[in-house]
């Protein structure tokens, strides 16, 4: 069988002159001038051996060494480094170790016992026993070719695919068209403040398959400003972290919103207004739809203008053992929205109605609601503080299954705001009122209350905010006496199981 050699080297004249002579010894042999095309014929081609200068343009030999040895379909392969005699020879031959090298310019009499030995049968046999099959993708680790290193390799041959990244117990998802990142995924974060913080992974495997797939686009950068923008915040990240205070301490602001400073940038309103809701660091950097780094220095520059102290101390939430839905409790509720167990593997959604006139209202009942596991606030909300002051929105989700979510949707108590209860009320299985002191509940508990148990036929839950404290309902309570409302009524009307 014909052996396969991979020669890479900048320099045409050798690349010529060497390639021929690699032939006439009846070797096939590929050519190429630069790193980052030899690593794709490297795992495209499976060469049985790779001759490569050592200094490569764009993509240097020392990097495709790493690349390939960590590459679980290429680390098997021999290598042979060819070394320039202008590029400090003796700190080159240190830097490439135990692998067979030659310096620039050398006979084929200094070369070919060289390719002997590397095609030698022990080696192969030995090399043979280490491959490990994973189809046309890549695999490595991250401690010897970084997120950038492979981000960019991937440009340079335009690449379409997908990279999937672990580090201890966390995951990332990176989907590439044509060399472009068009959309990173880690847990619930995606866009680029999820690709910034997966570029921080020091160590931890890769897995790179080349596919077609069908995405949401959420970062719209070019690779190159992209690459920029990470490397930037990533350099400077020790630095900012070094100044910031604890993750877990609690944040208080000191100022009231009359005395904060006007056309705040985007990142600082959006950092104030989660103060409404989150108190730690931890939680507003998490919330935040902006990156880690755009999130941390907003705060920090808070705290040095005084707008905002920092306590170091864990506020810790005290949460509820008893789950507030049940696995069966939450198979009724699909029942009850018409959707058959198991079915597709994508959400189903229901949505619950929140009736209040006042914002301060909604703000307090959401600040409760943030704590408790099942409950996922909106990001959308926090960039439309429109939906807050108008009591009028989507403001979160209840999570009860896997498979189904349940949307909290605001809908002003008053008056005046009825014609929409009607149109925004479909799809829904229970309602909320909530009242404080200014209204006292009366009018609006019995407008919301005749149409939510009349028109709709739903439960209602009514949360006061002036009830005495043992009397006083919490976030959790709420949610629980609706669940339990419904499924008496369902059990009422012969519909629970």
């Amino acid at each position: 069988m014909t052996r396969k050699i991979l020669l890479v080297d900048a320099d045409q004249t050798l690349l010529k002159k060497l390639g021929r002579r690699l032939k006439k010894e009846q070797f096939a042999v590929i050519m190429t001038a630069d790193g980052a095309t030899a690593l794709e014929a490297a795992i495209v081609g499976k060469p049985d051996l790779v001759i490569t200068n050592y200094h490569l343009p764009i993509f240097s030999g020392e990097r495709l060494r790493a690349f390939l040895r960590n590459n679980p379909t290429t680390y098997h392969i021999p290598i042979i480094f060819l070394v320039d005699t202008d590029r400090g020879k003796d700190t080159t031959l240190a830097s490439i170790g135990p692998d067979p090298s030659l310096v620039k310019p050398f006979r084929w009499e200094d070369l070919g016992p060289k390719i002997e030995q590397a095609f030698s049968q022990d080696r192969q046999e030995e090399d043979e026993d280490r491959i490990r099959k994973v189809g046309s993708g890549v695999e490595g680790n991250l401690q010897e070719v970084s997120l950038v290193d492979l981000l960019q390799i991937f440009s340079l041959n335009r690449r379409t695919g997908i990279l999937t990244l672990v580090h201890d117990d966390e995951k990332g998802t990176v989907y590439l068209n044509n060399g472009e990142v068009i959309s990173t995924v880690h847990g619930e974060i995606n866009g680029e403040k999820a690709l910034y913080r997966i570029l921080r992974w020091n160590d931890g495997t890769f897995h790179y398959t080349p596919d077609q797939f069908t995405v949401s686009r959420n970062i719209a950068r070019p690779i190159d400003a992209l690459l920029m923008e990470g490397m930037r915040q990533l350099d400077e990240w020790g630095a900012l972290q070094a100044k910031m205070p604890p993750g877990g301490s609690v944040l208080k602001l000191n100022k009231g919103q009359e005395e904060l400073p006007r056309d705040l940038r985007p990142v600082t309103e959006e950092v104030l207004l989660l103060l409404e809701f989150y108190s730690s660091i931890d939680d507003i950097i998490e919330k935040s739809k902006h990156t880690d780094y755009e999130v941390c220095k907003s705060i920090l520059g808070l705290i040095q203008k005084g707008i905002l102290s920092a306590i170091e101390e864990r506020r810790v939430v005290k949460r509820d053992e008893t789950p507030m839905v049940t696995a069966e409790q939450a198979l009724s509720i699909r029942k009850m929205m018409g959707l058959e167990d198991g079915g597709g593997s994508g959400l189903e959604w229901g949505k619950i109605l929140l009736f209040s006139s006042s914002p301060e209202l909604v703000k307090q009942f959401l600040a409760e609601a943030g704590s408790l596991d099942e409950f996922r606030l909106s990001r959308d909300n926090f960039s439309n503080q429109e939906i807050l002051n108008s009591s009028f929105g989507s403001l979160g989700a209840l999570e009860i299954s896997d498979k189904t979510r349940l949307q909290l949707f605001v809908l002003p108590a008053g008056a005046n705001a009825r014609p929409l209860w009607k149109p925004f009320s479909e799809g829904s299985v229970g309602a909320i009122l909530l009242t404080g002191r200014e209204n006292g509940g009366g009018e609006d508990l019995a407008m919301v209350s005749d149409f939510v148990k009349k028109s709709l036929k739903h439960p209602l839950v009514h949360r006061e905010l002036d009830a005495r404290e043992e009397e006083k309902l919490s976030a959790a309570d709420v949610f629980k006496n609706l669940f339990t409302l419904l499924l008496e009524a369902m059990d009422s009307e012969g519909k629970n199981p």
